[in-house]
């Protein structure tokens, strides 16, 4: 597998990407203000965001899409948040997130960033379970804030 820095020519296969995996996010990302296309475009091959992307034989088999100096709310200089990451499906439980996790962090890190944010929710076991064994802790939780028992939990790693 190769991990590469997304491209204005990779719109569409990163759309074709998300709309795989939409419906494992709550809300969907295509039900978002926006919707699948405007997350893409508006991050993509950008200043101060990109997608870096996960190919397999000319396949993307993951993607990790970021924003630097943001912590998901807000501005903040020397963070960044992960507004997007997942893996293709059918080639879950092969260390993809673990690969993406480790070149988005080289990357930050040559860009000066010192940490990074990504949040979930907490009927997502996958994902959280996921981040912890990426290195992340939680550094925020508000209760019932994506519908009653549905909790948004903040994520923070911390670059050394």
């Amino acid at each position: 597998m190769e991990i590469r820095e997304g491209l204005p020519d990779d719109l569409g296969r990163l759309i074709d990407f998300m709309e795989l995996v939409d419906h494992e996010f709550v809300p969907p990302l295509s039900l978002r203000p926006g919707g699948i296309y405007d997350r893409v475009s508006g991050t993509l091959a950008k200043v101060d965001s990109n997608f870096l992307i996960g190919e397999s034989n000319g396949r993307v088999v993951g993607a990790v899409g970021y924003r630097k100096n943001w912590n998901g709310i807000e501005e903040v200089m020397g963070g960044a948040y992960i507004s997007f990451i997942a893996v293709h499906p059918g080639y879950r439980g092969q260390n993809i997130a673990r690969l993406l996790d480790r070149a988005l962090a080289k990357k930050l890190w040559s860009d000066w960033m010192t940490h990074v944010n990504v949040t979930t929710w907490s009927t997502n076991p996958g994902a959280y379970r996921m981040y912890q064994q990426l290195g992340y802790v939680v550094s925020k939780t508000l209760e019932d804030h994506r519908g009653s028992g549905v909790d948004t939990i903040y994520f923070r790693k911390s670059f050394k």
